[in-house]
């Protein structure tokens, strides 16, 4: 089992994969939210992300034109802030999505970031660390499976 610093709330999708990740790195879940999909047709298709050399460059660019994707990008970070805000000062949050979300929500969440520094796209078992500091995001730590 996986040992990590103590998170105060833990929150998946509503894909048995994503309650099972959490419990599988030993985390009790809180909730259970049934994410916005990050596949907008016409703007973004099942898997597109993996196949882009600068994902989090692309999906600014598409986000900046609004849209559905924008739309969606800030519903769902609406409820990661939610989340975060049910963690106390100091503490930590899990989330657990899926890729084709994941990224669009980071970008959204750092429209003005080094999105070309974020490398490529995620994949299975990939995620980000999130600094949350006064309600704002203000930075991201892209974690990488090493191997």
């Amino acid at each position: 089992m996986l040992t990590a610093a103590r998170i105060d709330h833990v929150a998946v999708g509503d894909l048995p994969r994503h309650l099972e990740t959490a419990l599988a790195m030993g985390f009790a879940v809180d909730e259970q939210v049934a994410w916005p999909s990050g596949y907008v047709e016409g703007e973004v298709g099942h898997h597109d992300q993996r196949t882009w050399e600068q994902p989090f460059v692309r999906y600014a660019s598409l986000l900046a034109r609004g849209g559905g994707l924008h739309e969606v990008a800030q519903e769902h970070l609406g409820h990661w802030r939610r989340i975060l805000d049910r963690a106390p000062e100091g503490g930590t949050a899990l989330i657990v999505s899926s890729g084709g979300s994941i990224e669009a929500v980071l970008v959204a969440a750092m429209p003005d970031a080094d999105h070309a520094a974020w490398g490529g796209p995620l994949h299975h078992l990939e995620g980000a660390t999130v600094t949350v500091d006064g309600g704002r995001v203000t930075g991201v730590r892209m974690r990488r499976r090493v191997g």
